[in-house]
């Protein structure tokens, strides 16, 4: 692909995404929020936090990083993927009937268009993503799909498993455990070391786009997505700060003038 192509389309995304989470965050409420009141004394211990206006912070930054990435998993993955590097996502329409139907294809996410050839992508988020149960079934289900491409019953001859970042080096052993690579311990996995390929991080973008700089392109487009967004990025920064402070104003009456905050009074107030 070309650069521009990358940068643009990964810009337009990228705009979209801040937009949605900036919206979330307008939208938040702070009576939303709870404190967990068994945890929130050891948390504040464990990080030193001198106030509960730190511990609001903390736990505001919490709150919005689970929502930020699960979307930024979805901008990869039903975005980027799709409107950048036009790859099919495999979603509820494409796998209503007909190969994709079958559970075998479960874990597959995307087809990939290159060379003519069409390729089966299973898109991580990370190298902690797949746990040891995960692993062996994917085994299974890459085996059965393979079973079938061996039977002529479909056209794609590979399966790449891949994470949008870190190195494949750093990767868990339950990624080799995919490909039917197992050391030590009998987990009764089928060799697929020729038909399940891993890449990670720089390789998947790479391979990905057909140039060993895309990663580089992708960076550009989300960079120029910020600087776009600057002026509303602005105006969350300072909704945030405003939420934080309301949060914490919630619990002002639990903290003496000191700022000894009453951990019992609030267990109190949250449980009965």
């Amino acid at each position: 692909m070309e650069r521009n192509a990358v940068v643009l389309g990964v810009k337009a995304q990228a705009e979209w995404w801040l937009e949605q989470r900036i919206a979330k965050i307008r939208e938040e409420r702070h009576d939303t929020m709870e404190v967990n009141p068994f945890m929130a004394p050891l948390i504040s211990a464990l990080h030193g936090h001198e106030g509960f206006l730190e511990l609001a912070e903390f736990l505001l930054g919490g709150h919005f990083s689970i929502g930020h990435a699960t979307g930024f998993g979805k901008l990869v993955d039903e975005k980027i993927l799709p409107r950048v590097f036009g790859t099919t996502k495999l979603d509820r329409d494409a796998r209503r009937a007909g190969l994709f139907n079958k559970s075998c294809f479960d874990n597959i996410d995307h087809v990939v268009h290159k060379g003519g050839k069409q390729i089966l992508l299973s898109l991580k988020a990370s190298k902690w993503t797949i746990q040891l149960g995960q692993a062996v079934e994917l085994n299974k289900s890459f085996k059965d799909i393979r079973d079938l491409f061996e039977a002529a019953e479909h056209l794609h001859e590979q399966v790449v498993i891949a994470t949008f970042y870190g190195h494949a080096d750093r990767l868990t052993d339950k990624y080799r455990l995919v490909r039917g690579i197992s050391r030590g311990a009998n987990h009764d996995v089928h060799n697929l070391e020729n038909y399940v390929t891993v890449l990670a991080g720089k390789e998947f973008w790479s391979w990905l786009g057909d140039h060993e700089d895309t990663q580089l392109w992708v960076m550009e487009g989300i960079q120029s997505a910020i600087e776009a967004k600057r002026q509303p990025l602005f105006e969350a920064q300072a909704l945030m700060a405003e939420f934080k402070n309301s949060f914490a104003r919630r619990y002002a009456a639990f903290i003496d003038e000191t700022g000894v905050i009453d951990w019992v009074r609030i267990l109190q107030a949250t449980n009965g």
